[in-house]
């Protein structure tokens, strides 16, 4: 079992270096897939400001890299953290509410890289721009993606809107507001770092037994 990590009838409980000082402790919701930890954090920050909130809990931005991790993620946001899917509004991204997640092109427009710990040497998934963008877009290496009209055969998203969209988040609805016309719940969009946002971050496994 990983270091201070213990499991009691599907819920976890975390040992003083992780969360029992925390005093937000109830805003947040730990889960396990797939052998590894997460929590989804139900407080509102910048997409930088949840990197750092990640890396002081020795965690970071979740990364997610098949279909099986991100239908595990996305029913836990829907159907288990207790999170409303009208918790806020991203005017930059089509009036929705959203998760960050830790892809950003912040350093190179067009290369996605996951940085959910914000070291710049993530691994570059996705490079270009989705069809609502120039429309040049492609997985790198057949990486993994859940770009905004993935379910529907085309990659809307992402489309740097405004030359201001470099931050990966989790639609908790389709977009625009209202429509799916660009994206469908579960899909990702690329939206303003600024974005005040709940976030899901991924512990490192070193931290537990």
């Amino acid at each position: 079992m990983k270091k201070g990590f213990f499991i009691i009838v599907g819920l976890f409980v975390f040992n003083d270096t992780v969360f029992s000082q925390d005093k937000e402790e109830h805003l947040l919701y730990p889960f396990e897939y797939n052998q590894a930890q997460y929590a989804v954090v139900k407080i509102a920050k910048s997409w930088w400001d949840a990197v750092e909130y990640a890396v002081e809990k020795g965690a970071y931005l979740v990364e997610i890299n098949n279909a099986e991790e991100q239908n595990a993620i996305y029913d836990v946001l829907i159907n288990k953290a207790d999170i409303s899917p009208h918790y806020t509004s991203v005017l930059n991204g089509g009036g929705i509410a959203y998760l960050w997640i830790g892809a950003t092109d912040q350093y190179e427009e067009g290369v996605w890289i996951w940085d959910g710990d914000g070291d710049s040497a993530g691994i570059c998934f996705w490079m270009g721009e989705g069809k609502n963008g120039n429309g040049n877009g492609k997985a790198v290496n057949n990486a993994y993606v859940n770009w905004g009209g993935t379910s529907n055969g085309t990659c809307n998203e992402p489309d740097n809107s405004r030359n201001k969209q470099h931050f990966g988040a989790i639609g908790l609805t389709g977009w625009p507001k209202g429509t799916t016309r660009l994206g469908c719940p579960g899909e990702w969009n690329d939206i303003f770092g600024s974005s005040e946002l709940y976030f899901v971050i991924e512990y490192l496994p070193k931290k537990f037994e």
